[in-house]
């Protein structure tokens, strides 16, 4: 696994680019003189905003990227928030995990206050100089003495009215600040972005990148980082470009950029996350229903309980004969689901339900042929699986009926058009009277 690190030289006489000097009347001051304008310029910046910052935190260069709301004031305090999640790091025997801020409960919204100070030391330094529970938890070092490897000094190398950017002292990661909204609780910030992270990822969707003409596919891992490779293709452990992250209420905020973007950041509209020249987003439903399968190894979920009236009618009269058929297990004897998904060589049906035990649930395979048709699917019941799904099928034959439902040609719309996995309509062309709802599962 490699990293892209791409590292942004700035001379430090030019860092602070909310001062706008011309270039006689700052060498007019002594290099003294300019570094303490410099340090003032970052401290009136860093404490104007009146409802505080949100910090992109990205402990090391590979690390994925947190979310903190902070507040500065020129009395020195500042006082940060986040949510409290669960962390992995190694320790001298294998992955550990536990919560960022042990002293307080999982998923509850933190705040700390401490002190800060902005020093010179060749160039103006961000530093919290006493213990925050906040912002000194990914710098602790835990169990093996280096944890997320985080920091708590910062080179900061721009400061905007509505921007800062700064680059860790001792791992070299870049964090990033902007002005928070105005009316925006701690509470509805972090609900915000959460909402946006399961819209972008829930259901390990996969995205495309779009850049100079080519398409990429991007594969955000389970420790929130992009693996970037060509279209088509899955990472490589060995070769993959690996890309941190952090997501935002609006949209997700790079690290590093993309190839040789100098975007940052792409913000969520219409479906698609933009930037000045690329675009991250989707494909259509119908080929993305084919490729999660085939080279994702992923399975569509059927929605039992939120389908058209003939499939529903169709679940209650096998329900039916289930009970009639396992009486010890009256009570639960029932359907339990339906996933479309590809073995090596067939598209086939999974039937699932409970019969005479309700502590596991019988699985029978039925075969389809599924076939692309523009941004339709055709779906054609061909077989049982194997001799089970035979005898079951014969057991209960009204679930004959029920292929007979799935068969035809069905349009597709999704419901959140940058992630289908969440959720997409099939629609049957011949009578829109035949419909059900599938997500995508890994």
């Amino acid at each position: 696994m490699k990293a892209k690190y791409i590292f942004i030289g700035i001379a430090l006489a030019s860092v602070m680019c909310a001062c706008n000097r011309d270039e006689a009347s700052l060498f007019e001051q002594s290099a003294a003189e300019r570094a303490q304008t410099a340090l003032n310029t970052a401290m009136d910046v860093l404490t104007a905003p009146e409802n505080g910052w949100e910090m992109l935190y990205f402990a090391n260069p590979d690390s994925r990227g947190y979310n903190i709301i902070v507040t500065f004031d020129k009395n020195g305090k500042v006082t940060a928030t986040t949510k409290n999640v669960m962390i992995e790091y190694a320790d001298g025997n294998g992955t550990k995990k536990e919560l960022l801020v042990r002293n307080a409960p999982a998923n509850a919204i933190v705040t700390d206050s401490s002190t800060w100070e902005v020093i010179n030391d060749y160039g103006p330094i961000m530093t919290f100089n006493t213990y925050n529970n906040v912002l000194h938890a990914w710098a602790d070092p835990r169990d093996n003495g280096d944890a997320l490897l985080g920091d708590y000094e910062f080179l900061i190398l721009k400061a905007e009215q509505n921007y800062v950017k700064l680059k860790s002292k001792k791992h070299s990661a870049y964090c990033y600040l902007y002005p928070l909204k105005a009316g925006v609780t701690d509470a509805q910030y972090f609900q915000e972005v959460e909402d946006m992270q399961s819209n972008l990822f829930a259901n390990s969707n996969v995205l495309r990148l779009h850049f100079g003409g080519k398409e990429h596919m991007l594969h955000k891992g389970s420790t929130g980082i992009f693996s970037l490779t060509d279209a088509g293709k899955m990472p490589d452990s060995e070769e993959e470009d690996i890309y941190p992250f952090a997501t935002r209420q609006n949209g997700i905020h790079l690290m590093v950029p993309f190839l040789t973007s100098e975007d940052l950041q792409f913000t969520l509209k219409d479906g698609k996350l933009t930037s000045a020249n690329s675009s991250i987003n989707s494909i259509a439903p119908a080929p993305y229903v084919l490729e999660y399968m085939t080279l994702f190894s992923g399975s569509w979920v059927v929605d039992i309980s939120n389908t058209c009236d003939s499939i529903k009618n169709t679940i209650d009269v096998i329900n039916t004969k289930l009970k009639e058929a396992y009486p010890k297990n009256k009570k639960n004897a029932s359907v339990q689901g339906l996933r479309i998904k590809q073995t090596t060589k067939n598209i086939i049906l999974v039937f699932s339900y409970y019969g005479s035990s309700s502590k596991a649930t019988t699985d029978m395979s039925y075969v389809f042929d599924v076939k692309r048709e523009g941004n339709s699917l055709k779906l054609e019941y061909l077989e049982p699986a194997d001799e089970n799904a035979k005898k079951t099928l014969n057991a209960f034959p009204d679930i004959a009926t029920l292929f007979k439902t799935l068969n035809g040609s069905f349009s597709l719309t999704s419901e959140v058009a940058i992630n289908p996995s969440k959720g997409i309509k099939l629609e049957n062309q011949s009578t829109s009277k035949v419909w059900y709802n599938i997500s995508g599962k890994l």
